[in-house]
C-alpha cells in the first residue's frame, strides 16, 4: 500500500516581485563604463529609423543596452554625462553618452583603422583622442563588436566551400582592439562580448533559408566565438557570451520569459513583444534587455562589483510595460484570482495553474511512484511561478526540509519526491513568483 500522502497546508507567497534596485542608496560611486561597439551599442534614439514605429518615425520607442543600464542602474554605473544634440562630442559619434563610442556600420577592422589614424584622417584620429582620454577617467571597457562583421560576408558564411577569411579577420581585430586599450590602460578590466549570430534575425533567416546551409553556417559561427573566447581568456579579459542570447533564439521557440511569449516577426510600430526592431536586424528593447543582463555578469565578474542582475520580471514589467502575471490572467479566463478554488477540489487557482489541472473541473495533479514517492509535473506555460516541496512531517507537529537528494527533476519537467522512511508523510508545498 502506497503511504499516506496528505498536502496539509499551502503557503503561498504572492504579490509581483520587482527588484527593487532604483533609488537605493549606495556608498561607493558608480562604476564608470566605456564600451566601444556598432549600432548594437549606440543609444536608440541616435537610430532612426528602425528604433522609432511608423506611425512616429522621429521618435524612438525602443531602449538598447546603455539605455536600458542608464535607467535602471543608475545607481550603480554610469557611462557619463549625456548630449542628445548630434555631433555633440565632434568625433564619429552622433550624441549619446560621454564613454559610449557605438558607431554604427562599424566593423572590427573599422576599429582598428581608429587606432591607426593620424591628423590627416580626422574624424577617426579625434575618436581615438577622445577615447584614449576617457580611458582614464572610466573603471571598466566593454568591447562589443563584430556583428557588421558577419553581415559584410554572410553568404560566404552560408555558403563558401570554406570559411571566409573575415571569421579569423575579426577575432585578430577585436585582440587588436584589446591590445590598444590594455596599452593605454594597464590596469583597466576589458570586457569582450562574444558576436552574436546574425543568422538568427529574421532579416538573415528570411533570405538564407537552407536548413543544411543554415547550420554549417552556426557552426561556423560559434567555432570563431570559440577562438575569440580562448584570444579573450589568453590576455585576461573578461568573456560576455552575447551569442548565448542567438542560440536561445534559434532554439527557444517560442521564446519565453516567465510564461510570456515573444514574437519573432518584428513588428511595424516596434511593440513591445517583437523580438527583433521593425528592420527585422537590431535587437528590440527585450532583447536588448536580455543583453544589458549579460553584460550586467561580466561586469561584476571583471570589477568585483555586485550591481543587481536584471530578472525576467522587471523587464516584463517596468521596462516593457507588461504584465508580468498577463499569462496567469489569460489562463483564469474569469475562474478568480489566485486563492479562489472554484471547482472546490482544495486546490486554489494559482496550485492548479502551477500543475496544469483546471480550474473549473474537480481533478488531482498528484500521482505516487511504485515504492510510494510523490509524482506531480509543474506546467511550462506556468513559467512565473515555481513549485516548491518545502517541509514535511511524519506526525503534524515536527516538520523538517525534504532534503533535495530526496527531490529528482526528470528531463521532462516531472517532479518525483521520495518517500521517508516512516509509511505516512504530510508534505507542505509553496508557490513562488520567480524574479
Amino acid at each position: 500500500m502506497f503511504p499516506l500522502m496528505k498536502f496539509l497546508t499551502h503557503r503561498w507567497i504572492l504579490g509581483c516581485w520587482l527588484a527593487a534596485v532604483a533609488g537605493s542608496a549606495l556608498d561607493a560611486a558608480p562604476l564608470r563604463v566605456l564600451a566601444i561597439g556598432d549600432s548594437m551599442t549606440e543609444e536608440y534614439a541616435f537610430e532612426l529609423p528602425f528604433s522609432a514605429p511608423d506611425s512616429n518615425p522621429t521618435n524612438a520607442n525602443t531602449d538598447n543596452w546603455p539605455d536600458i543600464l542608464s535607467t535602471r542602474r543608475a545607481a550603480w554605473l554610469t557611462l557619463g554625462s549625456y548630449r542628445s544634440t548630434v555631433l555633440a562630442w565632434q568625433d564619429l559619434r552622433d550624441g549619446g553618452f560621454e564613454f559610449n563610442y557605438g558607431v554604427p556600420g562599424f566593423t572590427t577592422a573599422d576599429w582598428v583603422a581608429v587606432w591607426q589614424a593620424t591628423v590627416f584622417d580626422l574624424l577617426n584620429y579625434l575618436t581615438k583622442f577622445n577615447l584614449k582620454n576617457n580611458l582614464a577617467e572610466v573603471d571598466v571597457v566593454i568591447i562589443f563588436l563584430g556583428g557588421n562583421d558577419l553581415k559584410s560576408n554572410y553568404n560566404g558564411i552560408y555558403q563558401d566551400a570554406q570559411p571566409p577569411a573575415l571569421l579569423a579577420q575579426a577575432v585578430s581585430n577585436l585582440a587588436t582592439i584589446h591590445d590598444f586599450v590594455r596599452n593605454h590602460a594597464p590596469t583597466l578590466p576589458i570586457i569582450i562580448a562574444t558576436i552574436p549570430d546574425i543568422g538568427a534575425t529574421p532579416e538573415v533567416s528570411g533570405k538564407y533559408t537552407d536548413p543544411a546551409k543554415r547550420l554549417v553556417a552556426r557552426a561556423r559561427i560559434a567555432a570563431m566565438n570559440a577562438s575569440l573566447i580562448a584570444m579573450a581568456e589568453a590576455r585576461g579579459a573578461t568573456v560576455a557570451r552575447i551569442d548565448s542570447l542567438t542560440d536561445r533564439v534559434f532554439d527557444q521557440v517560442p521564446l519565453q520569459l516567465n510564461g510570456t511569449t515573444f514574437i519573432y516577426p518584428p513588428s511595424p510600430e516596434n511593440a513591445p513583444r517583437p523580438i527583433f526592431c521593425k528592420d527585422g536586424f537590431h535587437p528590440a528593447t527585450m532583447a536588448q534587455a536580455l543583453i544589458a543582463d549579460i553584460l550586467l555578469d561580466a561586469l561584476n565578474r571583471a570589477t568585483g562589483a555586485s550591481i543587481p542582475r536584471l530578472a525576467n520580471r522587471e523587464i516584463l514589467g517596468p521596462i516593457l510595460g507588461l504584465n508580468p502575471d498577463q499569462p496567469y490572467l489569460d489562463w483564469a479566463a474569469g475562474a478568480g484570482g489566485f486563492l479562489a478554488d472554484p471547482d472546490g477540489d482544495g486546490l486554489s487557482n494559482l496550485t492548479e495553474y502551477t500543475l496544469a489541472t483546471a480550474p473549473l473541473l474537480a481533478d488531482s495533479p498528484w500521482a505516487f511512484t511504485p515504492a510510494g514517492g510523490l509524482r506531480f509535473s509543474p506546467s511550462i506555460q506556468a513559467q512565473q511561478f515555481a513549485m516548491l516541496v518545502v517541509e514535511d512531517s511524519t506526525d503534524l507537529i515536527t516538520w523538517s526540509p525534504v532534503p533535495p537528494a530526496r527531490i529528482n527533476v526528470a528531463a521532462d519537467g516531472v517532479w518525483e519526491v521520495a518517500p521517508p522512511a516512516a509509511t505516512s508523510a504530510f508534505y507542505r508545498m509553496a508557490v513562488t513568483p520567480r524574479p
